[in-house]
């Protein structure tokens, strides 16, 4: 009987919501013995992760896949990688798309 904690992630953002079950952890990744489809999920989203109790173990109001991988050492299991994204970096992305948005309406190219 595998004794491994389970773990289910819930992923919401402006596309919905989306629920990864069955994940265990080693260290601060979790691991799912499939692939998961993370196609649909947005650049940031909020995410909730609850023990198989129902224990909210972690949350992030914004943040982000850093990656999913598959280790031949872990019997070819996936791991995902997640990270807070800081209210600097919101505010950053923000001034951004402003200065952007001004310099297409502007057509000046801001690389140059």
């Amino acid at each position: 009987m595998d004794s491994e904690k389970k773990y289910t992630l819930t992923i919401e953002g402006e596309r919905g919501t989306v629920t990864v079950e069955n994940l265990t952890m080693n260290g601060t990744n979790y691991v799912s013995e499939t692939k998961v489809d993370t196609a649909a999920w947005p650049p940031t989203f909020k995410l909730t992760a609850k023990d198989e109790e129902g224990t909210v173990t972690e949350q992030y109001e914004c943040a982000r896949l850093i990656q999913q991988e598959q280790y031949s050492w872990d019997k070819n299991r996936w791991y995902l990688a997640f990270t807070p994204v800081s209210a600097q970096e919101i505010e950053n992305a923000r001034l951004q798309s402003q200065l952007d948005y001004l310099a297409l309406m502007a057509d000046i190219n801001l690389d140059a």
